[in-house]
């Protein structure tokens, strides 16, 4: 059981740290044919899957006819073997959010892509949404994981975005400071660091337009509960920084 309690937790670490991920649709054009693409992405406090895709974009079209998708996550490796790193394969059905829908998600989105804030100004680009129904997670030799819905989902925070926006305005403002220092222990590297958002399994920084996810020990359902992790998180830094 634990075994299985760890897996689904590196595998929502996984889908936290990777930023982009191989979208698998089938293709109208090639008549349900596999066809591969990539976009990023961001997850949802419980799970599910976000991303913000043009309608002219092959893959955005082949869900308009078959909604169901398949999402690929991995650790590139720097030398040696891509089979040795973790991977994580997502499916689901893609639903495509009304405006009033992405409300919800997009401010985080930008937070993390700030760049895809310009796309706004086109009127084709919409936010897409998948509830995952099915994890593949292999996070090495012999670990190996068809994961479940129940295991994979997690617990939804009593914060909701505008709690998040103000956690994240915090940190920036008043503890730059420690937002330098936490960030260090993950880049390496000294200079200024920005919080993006606060999941139930860590927070997203960014340092020189890197973006680093740093989980929490445990899993954090309050704001309490994070500033908390936050204060460890800033004290174990400033040991190692010592």
């Amino acid at each position: 059981m634990q075994e299985r309690i760890n897996a689904a937790k590196a595998a929502r670490q996984l889908a936290l740290q990777c930023q982009s991920a191989v979208f698998s649709t089938l293709s109208h054009k090639l008549q349900g044919a596999p066809f591969g693409s990539v976009s990023t992405v961001m997850l949802t406090d419980t799970g599910d899957v976000i991303f913000y895709v043009s309608d002219i974009a092959q893959h955005a079209r082949n869900l308009e006819h078959d909604n169901r998708l398949s999402i690929t996550l991995y650790h590139q490796a720097s030398a040696g073997d891509q089979n040795t790193e973790a991977r994580l394969t997502l499916n689901g059905h893609a639903q495509k959010l009304t405006y009033e829908q992405a409300a919800e998600y997009e401010g985080r989105y930008f937070r993390l892509f700030p760049a895809a804030e310009a796309y706004k100004q086109a009127h084709d680009f919409y936010f897409w949404k998948m509830p995952v129904e099915h994890i593949r997670f292999i996070g090495g030799f012999g670990e190996i994981f068809w994961l479940t819905k129940q295991e994979w989902q997690q617990a939804a925070p009593a914060w909701q975005a505008r709690d998040e926006l103000a956690m994240v305005v915090h940190m920036n403002e008043d503890h730059a400071d420690a937002c330098e220092l936490i960030t260090l222990q993950h880049s390496g590297q000294r200079g200024a660091a920005r919080m993006l958002t606060v999941y139930p399994d860590g927070c997203h920084f960014m340092q020189a337009e890197r973006l680093f996810f740093v989980p929490f020990a445990a899993p954090c359902f309050t704001a309490q509960e994070v500033r908390k992790a936050l204060v460890q998180l800033t004290q174990q830094a400033r040991q190692v920084a010592a």
